[in-house]
């Protein structure tokens, strides 16, 4: 019986010097060692060290070194397991950073040859034009690999349609616990018998699965869950069925612990031409969960739950809320019922057994039906980020995963889960959230515990048991698709029985013979339980956190939390979509993730930097890269905000190590800026002569050049006002809301209007008088305080906002829409300055600003826009700005440039420009930057015609499209106001 080693916690001195000669790029460095010791679970486990092999043959070389000195090995894809699979005191392997390629496609044969960190959406995107896919569609694939994939035995949505991805898998190219090479394919019995007769490891292992098979018939025929949902165990029942038997099948869910894929031979399904979504509402939990059956006899492609807990925290996220269209009212619950088809009509006579079937059950709910394609995909896109959306839950009590992933048969499902919640409300568990495959009898349940508390720990393990029997009764499974890991592992011999576990304890033993092969997960496993290996329990602490912080972390209880927000589900380690992580996007760097940042700040606040661990340099480095887009505060479903907290530790890194010149000058742009307006023409002389060379012995990059100085918005806007012979300002503060000959709005122009770009302000003063409104500008604002915020000098960008706050109060309490075109500075008022100023004028401030393309939209939409354009043709190319989508989202722009009769607007798909203010002049960032730009901007900018106007309206962004194409950029506004007709 092969036994789990003991655990081996730092590396020698003789593992790492063999490791580095066989994988050059290893690290054994505390960081990257805290890095990779947690995933999405509740569990933290430190590893040896982590390698990153680029082929098969380094994957061979570690793994046989590994071997040589007994130190277990982990096989990792983007670590985002569930249930504790992903980590281990163990050498990990990231195999996501550079085996990653597409060999083949075939789409006469429908097959796909990928290495294994490869991510399932790339593929899938890759296979569309083909009209191919990879049929089973987890909700994280947008950052899962396929190595994860084949390890979990995943599958999704769609899994009444296509199965697991056990029944997908054609063939792994994999790598032994000794480092030898073999190929798991089909073989009819006489390969199988030569294979058998080879020498080594490979030979052993197919000598011996037909001797387990032969062994242990019975029980495999007869113990495996009466569910094909299941993913615990080995799959020997599997294998037995098949003819000709793939023993492939054995490597699809074994978590890593028999061998290592390097390569995935993988089947492809058809994609349908057509579907078609019904939401179909219940007030009852109980009804819809007895309902199931009956609507999966509609012959529905797929069938998932969203219950009230998650639709309201949807409801309470804007960028949620709009993709909600669907729901109608306040439901308990509602299904998601799918139909797909080759044309219309299969989905019109879907919805028709649909109906006949809500009929049978007497259903006088709403149902929604839903055609389009785009509002389809705002449906399943609630229900893809339904964990994110929970666990954004404020407080030390989360939706936490360890009953998750349950799977009975469907005609228990209602059983099951009224006694799931009745054993919850037993323990002291008041509120438990579920979502997910109803079709499939696999709902995840989420108690809401705190695990902090030992009361929360004892919670747990009470709800476990009590689960675990309800399944059993029910013939169901402790794992569905997540699978065992540490939180279910030690459940496997009572469900499967001590003859089953014997084979699976032979199996394992047949390939992992000295037991390396990420030990102590599906065999030989602890306990879900154990306190040592939690990554939140009892004796868990963050004594290094600071209590006293500039702004306010009241939203989520405290820095720490915030912090503890990051639950490791990695939707930060997108690669297509999105804005979210840019920096991870360009180094494949697990330390440059959102995830990476959070898991180092929580590694210090716990002390396991060190004593000064807050302020390490370590951590600095961490944090360096970091652009703070904010992206991830809208693209994370649980809203970790790296920006603020970034923002946060670099005061406090500040205190301790001082302000750099270079970071005192950047957060001081607006001032200097003024002071070089007394005398500009001498000023714009020394930035482009010897004040070019002082910024370069700062750290600016050579290449960049700081923009000119022009004549400030605000002495045109005197001249203006003087020729209107009227001061907006004065009239207002004088009348206020009682004039109602005027139409109100304030205008907050931003440091770089008044000083580089006027003509932005010129255009936006003159859209809004079109448009029959008064602006009144700011003339005596400062600053936002962005530049101060992002170099973490928040005291200074504190004393600017309470200016600003005092300054704008009067507006605010009149309620006049504040409106600014730069986004950062709007963000600013919006996003920042109720934490830097927490009280009630900045709160309101915050809900009355916006930027201009959303004022404008608004008000067209509302039909008080009154404007005349040219109509002449336009094509616009619009890239947009980070953090403007993180607050404010793309669509105000698109539709504001859409109010241009004759003008086609197209979105560049682009994620963060590379500039973030002063990262992108920065020598050290100079070169993420200019990478950034290239992925997808530069490129889209360059291939545009001479008669297409480019479009950003980001002032960095501007500057980099001039930096890297040569392209004049303008800003939104400015495009509008080049189309109208004066009256």
């Amino acid at each position: 019986m092969t036994e789990t080693p003991r655990p081996i916690i730092d590396a020698s001195e003789a593992l790492i010097e063999d490791l580095r000669k066989a994988v050059p790029q290893a690290a054994f460095d505390q960081m990257t060692r805290l890095l990779y010791s947690t995933d999405a679970s509740n569990y933290q486990m430190m590893p040896v060290g982590v390698a990153f092999p680029r082929d098969a043959d380094e994957v061979a070389a570690a793994v046989e070194v590994a071997s040589q000195h007994r130190v277990p090995v982990l096989p990792r894809g983007g670590g985002s397991s569930l249930a504790g699979q992903a980590v281990g005191h163990a050498l990990i392997l990231d195999l996501s950073r550079h085996m990653d390629r597409v060999i083949e496609i075939d789409p006469e044969g429908r097959t796909a040859r990928v290495q294994p960190g490869v991510i399932l959406g790339g593929l899938n995107k890759q296979l569309a034009a083909h009209g191919l896919a990879f049929g089973p569609d987890p909700a994280s694939a947008d950052r899962a690999t396929i190595g994860g994939v084949v390890g979990n035995n995943a599958t999704g949505a769609h899994s009444i349609r296509y199965g697991m991805t056990s029944d997908h898998v054609l063939a792994v190219e994999a790598v032994l616990a000794d480092g030898s090479r073999a190929r798991f394919d089909a073989l009819d019995g006489d390969i199988w018998a030569a294979r058998g007769k080879r020498p080594g490891l490979e030979g052993a292992i197919y000598r011996a699965v037909p001797d387990i098979l032969s062994r242990y018939e019975e029980p495999i025929r007869t113990r495996y869950p009466n569910t094909f949902r299941t993913v615990a165990g080995y799959n020997l029942h599997d294998l037995l069925k098949q003819t000709p038997p793939n023993p492939a099948v054995l490597i699809v869910g074994s978590e890593g612990t028999l061998a290592v894929a390097a390569e995935v031979t993988l089947n492809l399904v058809p994609t349908p031409s057509h579907k078609r979504l019904a939401v179909v509402h219940f007030s009852e939990t109980r009804a819809a969960l007895e309902a199931v059956p009956t609507l999966l006899e509609s012959d529905p492609s797929a069938v998932e739950l969203i219950d009230k807990f998650m639709l309201d925290l949807a409801r309470a996220r804007p960028e949620y809320r709009r993709l909600l269209a669907a729901i109608e009212g306040d439901p308990q619950v509602v299904l998601i019922v799918e139909y797909a088809g080759e044309s219309e009509g299969e989905l019109d006579a879907g919805i028709a057994r649909l109906e006949a079937a809500l009929e049978r059950l007497n259903h006088h709910d709403p149902v929604v039906v839903v055609t389009g394609p785009a509002r389809q995909a705002e449906v399943w896109a609630v229900r893809a980020v339904g964990l994110g959306i929970l666990m954004s839950l404020r407080g030390d009590a989360k939706p936490i995963s360890f009953i998750e992933d349950a799977a009975v048969p469907v005609e228990h499902l209602a059983e099951y889960i009224t006694g799931v919640f009745e054993i919850a409300q037993r323990a002291g568990v008041e509120r438990v959230a579920m979502y997910a495959h109803a079709s499939a009898g696999c709902l995840h349940v989420r108690p809401v515990i705190n695990l902090k508390t030992a009361d929360g720990v004892h919670q747990m393990r009470e709800i476990a048991e009590g689960a675990l029997e309800l399944l059993l009764r029910f013939g169901g499974t402790t794992s569905g698709e997540h699978g065992e890991g540490i939180s279910r592992g030690e459940f496997s011999e009572r469900l499967f029985g001590p003859e089953l576990t014997e084979a699976f304890r032979a199996l394992k033993g047949a390939f992992d013979p000295a037991g390396i092969m990420n030990p102590g997960k599906v065999v030989n496993t602890p306990r879900m339980d154990d306190e040592t290996l939690l990554r939140f329990g009892p004796s868990y602490e963050t004594p290094l956190a600071p209590t006293q912080t500039v702004m306010s972390f009241a939203a989520d209880g405290s820095f720490a939390q915030a912090v503890e927000m990051c639950n490791g589900m990695g939707v930060c380690r997108k690669l297509d979509d999105g804005v979210m992580c840019p920096s991870f996007m360009a180094t494949r760097d697990e330390a440059h993730s959102t995830r990476g940042r959070a898991n180092a700040l929580r590694a210090a606040m716990t002390g396991r930097l060190g004593p000064d661990g807050m302020h390490s340099e370590e951590l600095y480095g961490v944090l360096d890269l970091c652009l703070s887009c904010k992206a991830c505060k809208s693209e994370c479903p649980s809203a970790v905000d790296m920006a603020k907290l970034k923002a946060e530790f670099l005061h406090g890194y500040h205190q301790t190590h001082g302000l750099p010149l270079r970071s005192w000058v950047f957060g001081h742009i607006a001032q200097l800026n003024a002071l070089g307006q007394t005398v500009r023409p001498l000023a714009n002389l020394l930035l482009a002569g010897p004040g070019k060379a002082i910024m370069q012995r700062m750290g600016v990059h050579p290449e960049r050049a700081l923009p000119r100085l022009e004549r400030p918005f605000t002495d045109w806007h005197s001249l203006w006002a003087r020729k209107e012979g009227v001061d907006l300002l004065s009239l207002f503060l004088g009348r206020q809301k009682e004039d109602k000959t005027h139409r109100w709005v304030a205008f907050y122009h931003d440091t770089f209007m008044e000083n580089q770009d006027r003509r932005i302000g010129e255009a936006a003063i003159r859209t809004l008088e079109a448009a029959g409104y008064d602006p009144i500008v700011f003339i005596n604002k400062k600053c936002c305080g962005r530049p101060a915020f992002s170099k973490g000098m928040l005291d200074e960008a504190k004393r600017l906002a309470a200016y600003n706050v005092a300054m704008m109060s009067r507006v605010a309490e009149a309620e006049i829409p504040i409106v600014g075109c730069e986004p950062s500075c709007m963000a600013m008022l919006v996003d920042d300055y109720p934490d830097l100023v927490p009280g009630p004028v900045a709160e309101a401030i915050s809900k009355l600003a916006m930027t201009i393309e959303v004022f404008l939209t608004r008000e067209a939409e509302a039909g008080r826009l009154r404007l005349r354009f040219d109509g002449m043709p336009r094509h616009v190319l619009v890239h947009g700005h980070c953090q403007g989508k993180a607050v404010f989202g793309m669509e105000s722009t698109v539709r504001m440039l859409e109010l241009i009769p004759n003008c086609r607007v197209e979105v560049i798909e682009s994620g963060c420009c590379g500039m973030a203010g002063s990262f992108g002049y920065e020598a050290e960032h100079y070169d993420l930057s200019i990478k950034l730009a290239e992925m997808s901007l530069a490129p889209a900018i360059r291939a545009a015609g001479a008669g297409t106007i480019i479009c950003a309206p980001g002032t960095s962004c501007r500057e980099q499209i001039a930096h890297t194409t040569g392209r004049r950029a303008l800003h939104p506004i400015e495009v509008l106001a080049d189309a109208l007709v004066e009256e």
